[in-house]
């Protein structure tokens, strides 16, 4: 990145001085997001915390600049061997865990594990972004951020593009 980006993407990490794990916490918790999401994530198999980078990338006027397929690999696999199976094994729990129940109270540290796992691939997608070559300050000629997110997604789906959508207006 040439001294003109690195100064831009400096200038815009001031302006929006929130880390990637803040941010998440606020869009997820805006109207529709998290239903969205969960939609994405449970329906379609995309990775919520890699659209959420884009969205927070978007919000500081940068985006990606290089074919990611590369670069996420070990944060997918973070996501594939840890946050996923923390997930499943919460998800089987939940009709057995009666409030109060030494299970319930077991479901709610695998629950804790999965949000921590969660934290740290959303720290490692935020030091992405410090990266030479990964993100570039964003262009004119960039396509909006509905598109982005529909091309990282590989999807064309309506159901799906109207929940990107949804994250997309909150973003």
């Amino acid at each position: 990145m040439d001294g003109a980006a690195r100064q831009k993407m400096d200038d815009h990490s001031t302006q929006f001085s929130i880390s990637l794990w803040d941010y998440a916490l606020i869009l997820y918790a805006r109207p529709g997001v998290a239903a969205a999401c969960l939609a994405l994530q449970d329906d379609y198999g995309i990775d919520v915390c890699e659209l959420l980078w884009l969205c927070w990338l978007n919000r500081l006027g940068l985006t990606t600049n290089t074919e990611l397929t590369c670069v996420l690999a070990p944060i997918r696999a973070h996501q594939a061997t840890l946050t996923r199976l923390l997930r499943e094994r919460r998800r089987e729990l939940k009709p057995h865990a009666s409030s109060g129940s030494s299970l319930a109270e077991w479901r709610e540290a695998i629950k804790s594990a999965e949000l921590a796992a969660e934290r740290g691939t959303l720290l490692q997608l935020q030091a992405l972004t410090q990266r030479d070559q990964i993100v570039r300050p964003l262009r004119p000629d960039d396509v909006p951020l509905i598109t982005s997110l529909a091309q990282h997604a590989g999807q064309h789906d309506q159901s799906v593009i109207d929940r990107l959508n949804m994250l997309a207006a909150q973003a």
